[in-house]
Order: C-alpha cells, then sequence, then structure tokens
C-alpha cells in the first residue's frame, strides 16, 4: 500500500530502476569536413592535403603519394582517378609530401632518412582519428619510398598497416631506407613501363604470391602512367577492390 501511495505521489525517487540508457555510438559519428587541411607530423611539420571524405564510419581509405618534391606535388593524382576511388565508397587523402606545395619542410627529407615516414603517419593518424578503417597506400615514384618505410615501421609504432600497397614506379630510390624483402605477404601491386621493368622485376623473385605485377609497354614514370596508359586506373581500382 505504501508503494502504491509513493507511486500516485509522483515520489518515484525511491523506487530502484534497473534499467540503463542506451547509447548509439554510431549517431554520435559525423562525416568530417573535406577539402583543403593541415596535418601536423610527428616532428612538427605542417603539411597542406586534399580530403575526400565518405559518409561511412569504418569506411576503408586510400593515402595516394605524389613523386618526388618539390617537382611534384598533391596535383599530380588525376581528379578523375580520386573520383573512381570515392565512388568505391572510400575515402581519399592526398597531401603534400613535405617540401612540396604547400606544405612545409625540406623536401630531401622527404625521401632521404627518417622524416618521410612521418607524412604517412600524419595521415594515417588523421584517419583513424575521424573513424575510418583499413588503410591502402599508393606511392608514385620515390612516394614508394615512404610507402615502404611507413609500412615496415608502423607495427613498431602501434599503427595500422596498410592492408594494401601500390608501387607505381619503384626503383632504387624506394629502397633508400628499408629494403622490400622485409616486406611480407602485404598485397602489393606495382605497375611500370616495359623501359623501366628492372626494379620491378626483381621484386618477383621475393615470391610473395600476393604482389601483383602490371607492366606496360610504352608507359611512362610513376603518375605520369595516367596519361599515356589511362588503363592503369582501372587496374589500381580492381587490385583495391579485392583488398579493402
Amino acid at each position: 500500500m505504501t508503494l502504491l501511495m509513493m507511486l500516485a505521489c509522483g515520489e518515484k525517487d525511491n523506487v530502484p530502476d534497473d534499467t540503463e540508457a542506451v547509447v548509439d555510438t554510431e549517431a554520435t559519428w559525423a562525416m568530417p569536413e573535406g577539402g583543403v587541411i593541415e596535418l601536423t607530423t610527428s616532428d612538427e611539420v605542417t603539411l597542406v592535403a586534399d580530403y575526400y571524405p565518405v559518409d561511412a564510419q569504418g569506411a576503408p581509405a586510400v593515402v595516394l603519394l605524389h613523386m618526388i618534391p618539390p617537382t611534384w606535388d598533391r596535383t599530380s593524382w588525376p581528379q578523375d582517378f580520386i573520383g573512381m576511388l570515392t565512388e568505391r565508397g572510400w575515402t581519399v587523402l592526398v597531401p603534400d609530401r613535405r617540401g612540396a606545395g604547400d606544405s612545409g619542410g625540406k623536401a630531401q627529407d622527404a625521401y632521404n632518412g627518417p622524416k618521410g615516414k612521418y607524412d604517412a603517419e600524419a595521415c594515417v593518424r588523421r584517419l583513424m582519428d575521424d573513424g575510418y578503417g583499413d588503410v591502402a597506400i599508393i606511392g608514385a615514384s620515390n612516394g614508394t619510398t615512404t610507402t615502404l618505410d611507413y609500412t615496415l615501421w608502423a607495427g613498431e609504432a602501434q599503427l595500422p598497416t596498410p592492408v594494401a600497397l601500390g608501387f607505381m614506379t619503384g626503383g632504387g630510390y624506394t629502397e633508400g631506407q628499408n629494403s622490400m624483402s622485409d616486406l611480407g605477404e602485404i598485397p602489393s601491386i606495382f605497375t611500370y613501363s616495359t623501359a623501366e621493368r628492372a626494379w620491378s622485376v626483381e621484386q618477383q623473385d621475393l615470391g610473395r604470391s600476393s604482389w601483383v605485377f602490371k607492366e606496360y609497354e610504352g608507359g611512362a614514370h610513376g603518375t605520369q602512367m595516367f596519361n599515356s596508359k589511362p588503363e592503369v586506373k582501372d587496374d589500381l581500382v580492381a587490385f583495391l577492390a579485392d583488398q579493402l
């Protein structure tokens, strides 16, 4: 009777409530703002990047690393190729590597010595912070140097290891700090012209079953291949589609 009176009087504070609030964590996520953004590396270099987020928490992401700075910058990645990636539901992040375009830092540090990997790290950390999932990295020319350096360092640094890699005209410069022989069975695609096939063909001797090799007669160097052999875009997207 007392309990009934308490309820009738609205005195509910004394009644135990075993129900718990249900929090919808997905409802708290919002797609980050895209466009031109700034990233700060572990060694305090400010990078500028073009960001193409997709509206799906946990979606895969692709980082594109351009050819040698300062000669090349993020604008060397064609918009139609970036569009092919985002149409697949993949977020894309395209930085100016240090010393290139609008980014700070010294160009030579992007590929010689230990600092270049911090450019890729800054990209991956941003994607993690924004709630995206698996990451693939495609490097062109000596962008492959940072691709390899970051990938081999990621586990040691407790950062996500890329689930797929692209080496667009790799060469001896790719192994400036590290050896390809240390790269295990991470699915990777190698694109190269017949004229620059030597280094990529050498990598076949490592016997990695998950590595794919695409040679283009009359092709060009790095991202210049997009102009001379536009089918490379389809080959890259098809490869990534099997991994992401």
